[in-house]
Parts: C-alpha cells; sequence; structure tokens
C-alpha cells in the first residue's frame, strides 16, 4: 500500500502555527466575543474540515503535530478548572456555556485528529498515557454539561480503538472512578462510564469474579491447613485484580439516590456481563442486590426495576432456579411491611405489587419446576393478601385484587387448593368496593 508523507516543511509549519493559535483559552469576557477568539473559533474550525476530509487519506503526519495537538488539547482542557464549573447540584451558568463554546471545537479537533487512517498510536505515547486518560476522566465526570460528556466519551472510545497501550489505563481509570461515586460531590458522568465500562466488557477486558470468590471461600474454610492457606493466600493477591476488573464497580452503584438518573446504562452493563463474560453471574448479581437492598438510599422504583432486569432478562434458566425462592421472599417480605410500617409510600407498594405481577406472568409462562413455583405463587398470594385486607391506598387495593383473582383463575393452577380457597373467601369481601362507599359517606 503507498502511503503518503506529509513531510513538506511549509505544510508542517502551517499545521503548527494553526494549531499553537488555538492553544491559549480566552476567560469569560467583558464584552462578547473577542476577535482573537473569533480567530481561534475559525482556525479550530479550518482544522476539523481539514481532518475530516483527510479522513480516508494515508496521510501520516510528522511526531511534531502528535505534540502540537496534544499540547493544545491540554492547555484547552485541562488548565485549572474555577469554581464555577464545580456547581454541585448540576446547575448550568453563563460561564459553561461560554467554556463550551471553546472547547466543542477542541473536542471536535481532537476527536477528527484520532480518526486520521493515517493515525500513528506510537507517536501519540509521548504525550498521551495514564496522566491523561485519567484528567479526561476525571473532566467528563465533573462536567455538568452533557455535550462535554458526550465528547469526552467519544474521545475515550477513539483513544481506546486507536490506541492498544491505553486500554488498561481506560479500564483502571473508569473503575477509578465508579468506585469513588458517591464519596466526592462531584459525580455527573457516570452515565457515560457505564456505558464505557460495558464497551469494555464487549472486549473481553473485563474478568468474573467468580474465580476470586472461589479462592477466597476456600482460604477461610481451609481453617486446619496452614500451609495449604499460606498457597491460597498468594492465589489470592493473583487474582485479587479479578475482583477490581470485575464487577465490585456495579453493585454499588444500586445504593445511591441517583438510581433513576443511570439505572438503564447499569442495567445493560449488567446484561452485557451475566450474557458476554460470565452467565454465572446473573445469580450472584440477585443475590448481592437483594442484600445491598436495605442499606439503599435509592427509591424503591428503580430498584424493583433493577432487580427485574437480573432476574427476568439477565439470568438464564440456570440462575432463575437458583435465586427464585429467594427473590419471591424478598418481594413478598417487602409487600408485608408496605403494610406493617408507617410511611411507606404508595409509589412503592405499586412497584412491589408490579414485581408480583411480573412473578405471575412467569410462573404461567414456564413449565419447569411446578412444585417450586406453586409454593412461591401461595407465597406472592399471603403478601397481595396482606395488601388488600389492610392497605389505605385505593390504587394498591384493586391492584392487589386483579393479580389476586388470576392466581385462582389461572387454567395451570398455579396454586393449590387450600390457598384457593383463601383468596377466593378474601375476594368476597369486595375491600375496594367498601373503600369506594366510605369515601362517599365522608363527603355527605
Amino acid at each position: 500500500m503507498a502511503y503518503y508523507y506529509v513531510e513538506d516543511i511549509d505544510s508542517s509549519l502551517i499545521v503548527v502555527h494553526m494549531i499553537q493559535t488555538c492553544s491559549k483559552y480566552f476567560p469569560v469576557p467583558t464584552v462578547t466575543d473577542g476577535e482573537d477568539l473569533q480567530y481561534k473559533l475559525r482556525t479550530l474550525n479550518k482544522l476539523y474540515t481539514m481532518w475530516i476530509e483527510e479522513q480516508f487519506n494515508d496521510s501520516s503526519y510528522q511526531s511534531e503535530i502528535y505534540k502540537r495537538i496534544c499540547e493544545m488539547f491540554f492547555e484547552n482542557v485541562f488548565r485549572h478548572l474555577p469554581l464555577y464549573s464545580y456547581t454541585p447540584d448540576g446547575e448550568i451558568n453563563i460561564e459553561m456555556m461560554w467554556e463550551l463554546k471553546q472547547l466543542y471545537p477542541v473536542y471536535k479537533v481532537f476527536a477528527a485528529f484520532l480518526n486520521l487512517k493515517g493515525f500513528d498510536e506510537e507517536k501519540l505515547m509521548p504525550y498521551v498515557g495514564k496522566t491523561f486518560i485519567n484528567a479526561l476522566i476525571q473532566r467528563m465526570d465533573n462536567s455538568c454539561m452533557e455535550t462535554e460528556r458526550d465528547c469526552v466519551k467519544k474521545i475515550l472510545f477513539l483513544l481506546f480503538e486507536k490506541a492498544f497501550y491505553l486500554k488498561t489505563h481506560i479500564l483502571q481509570g473508569i473503575i477509578n472512578s465508579l468506585l469513588n461515586y458517591g464519596h466526592i460531590s462531584i459525580n455527573m458522568g457516570v452515565k457515560e462510564l457505564l456505558e464505557l465500562f460495558r464497551t469494555l466488557m464487549y472486549h473481553k477486558l473485563v474478568k468474573s469474579p467468580i474465580i476470586a470468590k472461589v479462592v477466597y471461600k476456600v482460604f477461610f474454610f481451609q481453617e486446619k491447613h496452614s500451609y495449604f492457606r499460606i498457597v491460597l493466600f498468594y492465589i489470592l493477591c493473583f487474582f485479587k485484580y479479578f475482583l477490581m476488573n470485575g464487577f465490585v464497580v456495579l453493585l454499588p452503584l444500586i445504593k445511591h439516590n441517583e438510581l433513576c438518573h443511570y439505572a438503564g446504562q447499569l442495567h445493560e452493563c449488567f446484561k452485557t456481563a451475566v450474557h458476554e463474560v460470565d452467565a454465572g453471574l446473573g445469580a450472584w448479581f440477585v443475590d448481592n442486590v437483594i442484600g445491598h437492598w436495605s442499606a439503599s438510599s435509592a427509591d424503591v422504583p428503580s430498584l424493583c426495576q433493577t432487580l427485574a432486569e437480573l432476574y427476568f432478562q439477565a439470568c438464564d434458566q440456570k440462575g432463575r432456579r437458583q435465586t427464585h425462592q429467594s427473590v419471591v421472599r424478598h418481594i413478598v417480605s417487602c409487600l408485608l411491611m408496605a403494610v406493617t410500617v408507617d410511611g411507606t409510600t404508595v409509589t412503592a407498594c405499586l412497584a412491589y405489587t408490579e414485581f408480583c405481577d411480573r412473578l405471575i406472568d412467569d410462573a404461567a409462562a414456564n413449565e419447569w419446576e411446578k412444585c417450586d413455583n406453586g409454593e412461591a405463587m401461595e407465597r406472592v398470594a399471603k403478601g397481595l393478601i396482606a395488601i388488600y385486607r389492610y392497605h389505605s391506598d385505593y390504587n394498591c387495593v384493586d391492584y392487589s385484587r386483579r393479580l389476586l383473582r388470576r392466581l385462582v383463575s389461572d387454567e395451570r393452577h398455579l396454586v393449590g387448593d387450600a390457598c384457593r380457597l383463601t383468596v377466593l373467601q378474601v375476594l368476597i369481601e369486595d375491600r375496594p368496593l367498601a373503600m369506594i362507599e366510605n369515601l362517599v359517606d365522608n363527603t355527605k
């Protein structure tokens, strides 16, 4: 293949001069758009257009160009950030808009350069390493501007694809940032980090924690064999990165009250882990989500949605058999608590009841383990009866009535005869009608 090398001194000097012109960052002005800033933005646009047009040419730039483009990016993006860049409530102000006006074309130019067909990662290596990647991830995590976070995410994707030597740094930077989520006041980029983490799983860079988990158990149960324990200790140390590169970074994310904002990306990560890395992770995730439930400050609908995605979508048949009883026990206990504990919201009760709806659908659609299903459905019936009889909200009571009717009317006989009779006796009470009548009486 014939390559065209851009070695003409005049051409290189022109590109270097253009890049240097764009290296200065202009702070918030007292007047709108000075001449220097306008010239900078025009130059960035010219560079972007030039490299987009050269995207499919086998052109190769000298190392000096790599150095200058990285310096320009560093001076604009990694400069000392003012205090207004760290608004904890995510409020976007005029200063941020001004900042993005300069940074957006910088991100576009850098991405266009990385996309050049003649891009050479060896020439990039002296200027982009672990420090650069960590600063880039921190920038994304601190930015209140979704547009900026998307730009940084795109650059990280490109660096991952174009520079093999950076893959480990990108993985470790993402893991460290996710592990720090909630411990610092600024974590705006969790959705983008999860999208990147999912991509790394597709590329088989994230290992399963199952190996380390097994070694951990053997190590602590072999108390009588000290030599064996020493050997296992070193094996455990060797596999320590499995835990770091595994999925301990995902599970703590369900504990935060911002779960509703990134639940979709987290669910996709869970499913990708099960389908692409290790099918055995499904049951492990389900057990851990249930274990973290009481300590979570997230809203109940988001928690229920996360558990439903794991159990119904991520788990294979074996994983669902393994966790079926624990999931049913957990949801029913939450239903019973929704009746007995003051302050439980209607939204939470409806979320638990909706989960029971899906359990009933699943039991009706699957033939496997009918005995366990029957026992589980009778447990579900117990929880629904408690809601039907004692909950104060009409919507919750009416929803539970519809589900109880399904349990006793389904042709597959989801519950035994004794439970069926109990449910029918409860439904005779027609509590929703009684609640409506009481409401009418109280309004007279």
